[in-house]
């Protein structure tokens, strides 16, 4: 079974619903991804997500991203693998 995320389009929105949550649940968890033409950055806090690319890896907002997320104790995630459980979903 899969959890869905709804994506926000704000990155402020993020940061304004993560600040008004109670430290029990403000668990949050975000991957980044860097190509050569950029990087791409996943947040996930709660039931909502952002998802941004940006051409320079060095770009002041994807920089101050991150650092809300380190101020936030956010997990960094390496990637996704599939469980057992959502293989038996699938048959």
């Amino acid at each position: 079974m899969r959890s869905l995320v709804n994506l926000v389009e704000d990155w402020k929105d993020i940061e304004v619903y993560t600040r008004r949550l109670s430290h029990d649940v403000k668990t949050g968890s975000y991957m980044l991804r860097k190509a050569e033409d950029g990087a791409e950055i996943k947040v996930r806090v709660g039931q909502f997500g952002y998802s941004g690319r940006f051409k320079d890896q060095e770009d002041p907002e994807l920089i101050k991203i991150l650092a809300f997320c380190a101020a936030e104790g956010f997990f960094k995630i390496k990637g996704t693998v599939a469980t057992a459980r959502s293989q038996e979903c699938k048959a």
